[in-house]
């Protein structure tokens, strides 16, 4: 028997979520502080301004200095999407799940408990203007805590969203993550999801080179499945 189940979500589960959910998305932050790291610009900052200050002032202490505080600033920037990305969800639909995912049969949130505590998270809403002839369901908000992890928990999410699909009558799932979610790209492309697009969101994300990734999964008609 696994030791989580999975269940909708219930307002007194907000806290929980959010703290789930915000504590993910900041675990990325060190991945994509070591990526910016490895950019041929980042590289020729972090060695160009400290040398160019050395032959100036002939300083070694202005030298490290300098890079000491381009390091501190690159981490901020590290930082400054994933942050953003938060408080845009805290609001939108996450500053009120209930009503974000559980007013309409047509999409929903759940959770996965374990021990009385939230450790998985997930939440799919339909796509406003999908593609002509289809109907598409997204999935939002994946999330399993760092200490559940490599228990199943979040192949089982996403089989919760499949199925839900499948009963409501939907043709494909989409869904977006980024490039630095490597745990979840192996689980959407093992599950079968194909990639669809990648994408920069704005300047700062294309000059970092942080790109977003989008998948599908086609599932098949009712016509189809009684084949």
């Amino acid at each position: 028997m696994a030791p989580y189940h999975i269940r909708k979500y219930q307002e007194s589960d907000c806290t929980q979520v959010l703290a789930l959910f915000t504590k993910g998305m900041k675990e990325h932050i060190p991945t994509t502080f070591r990526h910016m790291l490895r950019l041929p610009r980042i590289l020729l900052l972090l060695l160009g301004v400290p040398v160019a200050l050395l032959l100036l002032y002939d300083s070694w202490i202005l030298a490290l200095m300098c890079t000491f505080s381009l390091l501190l600033f690159l981490w901020f920037i590290a930082g400054y999407p994933w942050k953003q990305y938060v408080a845009m969800c805290y609001r939108t639909d996450l500053a009120d799940i209930t009503k974000s995912y559980l007013s309409s049969r047509n999409s929903c949130f759940w959770v996965a408990e374990c021990g009385g505590h939230v450790v998985g998270m997930v939440g799919a809403l339909p796509v406003k203007d999908p593609p002509l002839g289809k109907k598409q369901l997204q999935l939002f908000r994946m999330s399993v805590s760092l200490e559940h992890r490599g228990k199943g928990i979040a192949k089982a999410l996403v089989r919760t969203v499949l199925q839900f699909a499948r009963d409501q009558g939907y043709s494909e799932v989409v869904l977006e993550t980024s490039m630095f979610q490597y745990g979840a790209l192996a689980l959407y492309q093992g599950m079968g999801f194909q990639k669809t697009r990648e994408l920069y969101i704005d300047m700062l994300t294309k000059l970092l080179d942080f790109r977003l990734i989008q998948f599908m999964y086609c599932l098949p008609s009712i016509q189809e499945a009684g084949l």
